[in-house]
């Protein structure tokens, strides 16, 4: 590419240097960012597929910097069994869904209660506290509140995506990894005394360490807030934008999900995954050097002509594969279920109480973020 990258680029429209790098430079090396950037489909998947090569023990690490050594920064063996400590919790046998048959389309419902029809954000009024609450209920921390639990979210993800070493973006970081390893270490002393039936509840039964605790519940508070709300505001945004798209899922409503699976494929809410070469190795014809940190990005891999077929059309009849929104490999997100059950319901009761809702023409809809992206605000309304 003929200019440098630069974060604050990728961070306000990163598709068309993804683009540029997909086409000429697929594995590039990014100044600003101290690291490769790998955007091709098979390269990424390559690298997911190797962890021996590719390592997510990093250092520097922005994960383990931000919430400490978790299961994101851990290579197999040691991985599955972190995994199967927590995944239980997350399967629709579990808490999750125990959550999401009982309790999750009274809390949509709630929130959508309060909402004043004559005008309203999506994000902050429901999507925002859906995700936080949600989540905050499988764990057993809903008695801090949908408030502070996405303060802490919001703290956490700004220093994982802090790649220029921000001292203000640090010191965020800092606070709410504090704050909320506080927090969750009372719950987990709360949670020996009694089968409360929370998900922290489940990690200590399980045999997993406080301070594995504490760190992937940081982890699954970073990624599992801030996914299903980004998901829930690019739905609404998408179906508000395209009639053509809300006719189908009115008339069949089955593809609701086709439609959330397209969404998280074109606009994929989390960006990358790191790695860290444990030896010279070429990937997609380049030669990378021991020790390098390689950034594989998923949001690329998702539009990857190579891959599919006219990457930036949702397409609800498409049979191109599965999509790396939730990462690939080893690493795939363990809360993806209860993500999509966020979402979906979100959407589906918001509509439902609102057939006529439409976007506020006097309000734009801007997307932003590299590492973390999504709407800044969805104005809606619904009288």
């Amino acid at each position: 590419m003929s200019e440098p990258i630069t974060l604050a680029a990728l961070e306000t429209d990163p598709d068309p240097i993804l683009a540029a790098l997909r086409r000429d430079q697929p594995v590039a090396f990014v100044d600003a960012l101290d690291m490769w950037l790998v955007t091709r489909w098979d390269d990424v998947e390559t690298m997911e597929n190797d962890p021996s090569t590719y390592s997510a023990a990093t250092e520097p690490s922005f994960l383990a910097r931000a919430l400490g050594d978790n299961m994101l920064t851990t290579d197999p063996p040691d991985l599955e069994r972190i995994q199967g400590l927590f995944r239980p919790t997350f399967r629709p046998s579990g808490r999750s869904g125990g959550f999401v048959s009982d309790e999750l389309v009274a809390l949509a419902d709630s929130l959508i209660d309060e909402v004043d029809p004559a005008g309203f954000d999506v994000m902050t009024e429901l999507a925002q506290p859906l995700a936080a609450a949600s989540l905050a209920t499988v764990l057993g921390l809903d008695h801090h509140g949908f408030d502070r639990m996405w303060a802490w979210c919001e703290g956490l993800c700004a220093d994982i995506a802090n790649f220029e070493n921000d001292p203000a973006l640090t010191e965020m970081g800092r606070v709410a990894r504090e704050e909320l390893g506080e927090a969750i270490a009372t719950r987990i002393d709360t949670a020996r005394d009694a089968d409360d039936g929370s998900g922290i509840g489940a990690f200590v039964r399980a045999g997993a360490s406080p301070t594995e605790i504490v760190n992937n519940v940081r982890l699954m508070i970073s990624g599992g807030i801030n996914e299903p709300r980004d998901g829930i505001g690019l739905v609404v945004w998408t179906l508000l934008e395209r009639p053509d798209l809300r006719s189908i899922v009115r008339d069949e409503p089955a593809k609701m999900q086709r439609l959330i699976e397209e969404v998280f494929r074109v606009f994929s809410p989390v960006g990358t995954v790191t790695r860290q070469t444990t030896s010279d190795v070429e990937l997609g014809g380049v030669a990378i050097p021991a020790g390098a940190l390689v950034a594989g990005v998923l949001r690329s891999a998702n539009l990857d002509e190579t891959r599919w077929t006219d990457p930036l059309e949702i397409d609800l009849e498409r049979r191109e594969g599965p999509h790396a929104a939730f990462a690939l490999g080893a690493h795939r997100c363990l809360g993806e279920w209860l993500g999509r059950q966020v979402v979906r319901v979100g959407v589906e009761r918001l509509l439902a109480r609102f057939p006529d809702l439409r976007l506020d023409p006097g309000a734009d809809v801007t997307l932003h973020g590299f590492e973390f992206r999504g709407p800044t605000s969805v104005r809606v309304i619904a009288a």
